[in-house]
């Protein structure tokens, strides 16, 4: 075996045990059988992305707020729409971390810090992060260099899923964001510390990124940004250039085989999502409410709200942050006047109104909210804010059939089942609010605690009731055949 190789996996290995103290879970590694060589099969990768994904959602890193994280699945997904495998899985995570970094894994794993989206100034520049990962994992990298260290056998494999899933699955702090990093750093450094693969990531990434519609120009720009930064930080750079070294070639070439595409004519999106989302991740992430405010009411101050609704949207919700609810309602208001149909506004604003507690405001936040659902009945993100608020204001019946109804028209997420969880136990239908829970780990890939609700709706189902209990047990039988289905193989 290759002595860098083994070097680097070493030390994988020692990073992941050092930050192993700090945390208070263990962690279920996928079943990978005895000590063998082996060549990383699409079956392997499958499994261990299912089991990297399950535990980040499993941890306390994920940005938890569903409209951000539906805008990195519809970005991930329109690039991978465009890529060599566009039938393969992918997962796509935020991050909570100032780190500027991203990383892939093998199974479609990609992740985002918050650091690197807020370091960005387009959409293009963070699609071409996430293309550049996701032609990682279409071109197989992680396996190709397995594959030529040859005698990689599982157990090591084990470790070095160990240290990313170790330091995902870690507090908030510090620490835990930079086991984070550093074991997917030691990750990565197989994929990228080779310069046919960043090379094939870059050319393939910009493919994926021209045909989804977006700048090609993002790639090299962001390159230049990270450059840039660099230069004035020392050895403190940018997480994301430890596993993605840039040279002065290689932004030459990106910044070539871009305008290549721009020569072509080609019209590219300028999406004001992307600026409203990165407003609201910058309040999210922020420590300190009243620098949100003061940093957002600065930009208003010197901007205009039809130049830049997006310092006025980061305004309104930072004073949300701070508890100013009447001050977020007159900026919000304002938006959501520019822009009735604006999904994002009336979320924003009608959260404004419920949080402020006056029956007024209150009665105003559901109608904007039941109006808003009423022309887009299938958007997931205002279904799950108009279902939680009518549950904050225990109209519990109003909120399941609004639920259930959302389910039967569209995929099932498990956003929508956590909330049917929260109205059945809040209206005392304990059966039904532990079917949901179930539903909700299933569809969230944790197979073990959906089979754990299942026996606990069992338990508590009158013996009468032959019909559920049938049900309950048909659908646990199928999950844990579903388990059985997803071990690695063992030869």
């Amino acid at each position: 075996m290759n002595k860098h190789f083994i070097l680097t996996i070493n030390l994988f290995l020692c990073i992941s045990l050092l930050y192993r103290p700090i945390y208070a879970k263990e962690i279920e590694l996928p079943d990978m059988g005895a000590s063998s060589s082996i060549a990383l099969t699409p079956h392997m990768e499958e499994q261990i992305g299912r089991d990297i994904a399950t535990q980040l959602r499993n941890s306390h890193q994920i940005i938890d707020d569903l409209e951000l994280n539906e805008y990195i699945q519809n970005l991930g997904y329109s690039l991978v729409a465009n890529s060599d495998d566009a039938y393969q899985n992918f997962h796509f995570f935020l991050i909570g971390s100032n780190q500027i970094n991203a990383f892939a894994t093998p199974g479609g794993v990609v992740a985002v810090y918050s650091g690197l989206f807020l370091t960005t100034d387009t959409e293009s520049e963070l699609a071409s992060v996430m293309g550049h990962e996701i032609a990682h994992v279409t071109q197989r990298h992680l396996a190709r260099s397995f594959e030529k260290a040859s005698q990689l056998s599982l157990p090591v494999m084990a470790g070095m899923i160990a240290g990313i899933l170790l330091g995902a699955a870690g507090d908030s702090g510090l620490g835990a964001a930079t086991a984070v990093g550093l074991s997917a750093a030691g990750q990565q450094a197989q994929i990228n510390y080779t310069r046919s693969n960043e090379k094939e990531a870059d050319r393939v990434g910009m493919r994926y990124l021209t045909l989804s519609g977006y700048d090609p120009s993002g790639m090299p720009g962001f390159f230049q940004k990270l450059e840039r930064k660099n230069r004035y930080v020392g050895s403190n750079y940018p997480e994301f250039l430890r596993t993605h070294p840039i040279t002065i070639n290689r932004i030459a070439e990106a910044t070539q085989r871009a305008e290549q595409y721009k020569s072509k004519g080609l019209t590219f999106k300028s999406p004001l999502n992307y600026h409203l989302m990165k407003a609201k991740l910058r309040v999210i992430t922020a420590n300190n409410a009243d620098r949100a405010v003061q940093y957002y009411r600065a930009k208003v101050e010197k901007n205009t709200l039809s130049n830049h609704p997006e310092y006025y949207y980061g305004y309104g919700l930072a004073l949300f942050k701070k508890q100013s609810y009447q001050k977020a309602i007159k900026i919000l208001k304002k938006l959501n006047d520019s822009k009735p149909h604006n999904t994002t506004y009336a979320i924003a604003l009608a959260k404004a109104y419920i949080a402020s507690e006056e029956k007024p405001n209150i009665s105003q936040g559901l109608s904007l909210l039941a109006e808003a659902s009423k022309n887009k009945p299938y958007n997931l993100v205002l279904t799950a804010n108009y279902a939680y608020s009518l549950i904050q204001t225990n109209q519990l019946t109003k909120s399941i059939q609004l639920l259930e109804n959302y389910n039967k028209d569209n995929f099932k997420h498990p956003s929508i089942y956590k909330l049917l969880s929260m109205a059945f136990g809040k209206k005392k239908e304990l059966v039904k609010a532990h079917i949901a829970e179930s539903n909700y780990y299933y569809l969230s890939g944790m197979l073990k605690p959906a089979i754990e609700q299942l026996e606990i709706a069992r338990k508590i189902t009158p013996k009468s009731d032959f019909y559920t209990l049938s049900k309950l047990a048909a659908r646990k039988r199928a999950f844990e055949e579903e388990m059985n289905l997803y071990k690695l193989d063992k030869e």
